[in-house]
């Protein structure tokens, strides 16, 4: 979905660099998405429920699935900083400011889960903003849709 989220963007935003590198972007997100997912995370400080607290053991396919989706969360925050560009651009100052807070507070979040803290806090913060960028994207899309002409 993300991957076709990245070519509707494309086609509503048009020609132009912004627009390219929004579309890349957003796919590269969605390709890491399904890169990630053929990689185990590994079981860590009570995730998944029974897992004793504490860091577990690394593993080649859970280094590979960390790696992968640090990859494609960058991906997610420049696309959100580069829409916030296209919307200021073209006269559309709240969508903007909703872009580029929603790509600083994912980055925050996800830079808070990468060092390793991991606490309640950390996971509750990265989980809600996970549902934030979601939500974003959503609305994103949906404002694209609604602004291109039927063919």
């Amino acid at each position: 979905m993300t991957i076709a989220a990245a070519v509707g963007v494309r086609r509503a935003l048009g020609p132009g660099r912004l627009s390219a590198w929004a579309a890349g972007l957003l796919g590269a997100y969605g390709a890491c998405l399904v890169a990630a997912g053929i990689f185990r995370a590994d079981p860590s400080d009570g995730f998944p429920p029974g897992t004793p607290p504490g860091m577990g053991e690394v593993s080649w396919h859970g280094l590979a699935h960390f790696a992968v989706a640090g990859i494609g969360f960058a991906c997610l925050v420049a696309a959100c900083l580069v829409l916030g560009t296209w919307f200021a651009r073209n006269g559309m100052g709240s969508w903007a400011w909703f872009s580029r807070i929603t790509g600083v507070v994912f980055a925050g979040s996800f830079m808070a889960l990468s060092s390793g803290s991991g606490g309640a806090t950390t996971i509750l913060a990265f989980t809600a903003a996970v549902a934030l960028v979601w939500a974003w994207l959503t609305a994103v899309s949906v404002k694209l849709y609604r602004g291109v002409e039927p063919a």
